[in-house]
Formats: C-alpha cells, structure tokens, sequence
C-alpha cells in the first residue's frame, strides 16, 4: 500500500473531507515509520488463501479482514492466478447448492 492511499484511508475512516494540515501528514508518516514491517511469504498467504476465498463467496469484506492477504495479492501474480483460479471453483460450487 503506497503513502496516499494510506491518508486517504485515514481521511476517509476519520469522515474527513478537507485536506489534512502538513504537520498532521507529517505526524502519521512519523508513526507509520515506527510501525513493524507486515508482509506475508506466498508459502504463508497460501494456508489462509482458502479462508480468504471464502469469506468473499460469503459475501463478507475479505480485504477489511485480512488486508495483509490483499495487499500480497495486489503485489504477487502468481498468489493472485492461485487466489482467481480457487474464488472461480469456490463461486461455482455456492451457485449450485
């Protein structure tokens, strides 16, 4: 995730609508600077892979869940083939039952 979607995800959860005060950007790169580095291995994203697929097919905000697996997949083309190729199996299989 790059730096503006950060303040934009910050504005937007704090229902801001002006254009944050330089000190207060400021401030917030401070603090995520200090934040430890979270990223996941494709060997880690794939044990949750499954989890994740299925809260999408329930309908449930998997990437508000587990923003980390989305990040990886937004970065990693082959997690992404795995991540389409199970949410196309696992969408069919609802739709039938």
């Amino acid at each position: 995730m790059n730096i503006p979607d950060i303040i934009k995800r910050i504005r937007h959860s704090l229902g801001l609508q002006k254009e944050l005060p330089q000190e207060t950007v400021i401030g917030i790169l401070r603090v995520l600077e200090t934040l430890p580095d979270e990223h996941i291995t494709c060997d880690e994203l794939y044990t949750r892979l499954d989890e994740y697929v299925e809260r999408e097919v329930d309908k449930k905000d998997a990437a508000q869940i587990m923003p980390i697996l989305r990040e990886h997949l937004d970065v990693c083309p082959e997690c992404c083939e795995e991540y389409e190729a199970l949410l196309e199996v696992l969408s069919k299989s609802s739709k039938k039952e």
